[in-house]
């Protein structure tokens, strides 16, 4: 059962600096594999980005997924703080917010933070619940700007 104590909880932050080339390995492995020599070139070439507008290369959609798996441990640390059992852990959604871009050299700095705890009786057993645990995380670039906004639910079962 969740520890609703743990509401409102908040976890360290981490920085992130990010590459150009982890970018560009990002971009090639979401890329549909028959197409790996196809990767948008917003991603990988920095006349096409400023061509279309922007100051250099952008980084795709979820790249800033990758941040606390290279940063801080991901998950894990967060997951052992709010005491889910890893057996009876289920991914439930992300959803993202997009305020700005990121580009390489940019110093990314993550906050995230317990929102919301709730249960869900199981359809197929009436009277056990599922646990959900939904965490909030606010990313920012070096200039304190607010870039991301994600949402992840974790449902122990």
């Amino acid at each position: 059962m969740a520890d609703r104590s743990k509401l409102g909880m908040e976890f360290p932050s981490y920085t992130f600096e990010v590459e150009k080339g982890k970018i560009a390995e990002f971009a090639m492995a979401i890329s549909q594999k028959e197409d790996k020599n196809q990767v948008n070139p917003l991603y990988v070439d920095r006349e096409a980005a400023k061509k279309s507008g922007y100051n250099d290369i952008i980084a795709p959609p979820t790249f800033h997924a990758c941040f606390p798996l290279w940063a801080a441990g991901g998950l894990l640390p967060i997951i052992q703080a709010l005491g889910i059992d890893l057996i009876r852990l289920l991914h439930g959604e992300e959803e993202y917010s997009y305020y700005g871009e990121i580009h390489p050299g940019d110093i990314m700095v993550g906050k995230s933070k317990v929102i919301e705890m709730y249960q869900k009786e199981k359809k197929d057993k009436p009277g056990k619940f599922m646990d959900f645990t939904v965490v909030e995380m606010e990313i920012r670039n070096q200039k304190g700007e607010l870039v991301i906004k994600s949402r992840s639910t974790m449902i122990e079962r």
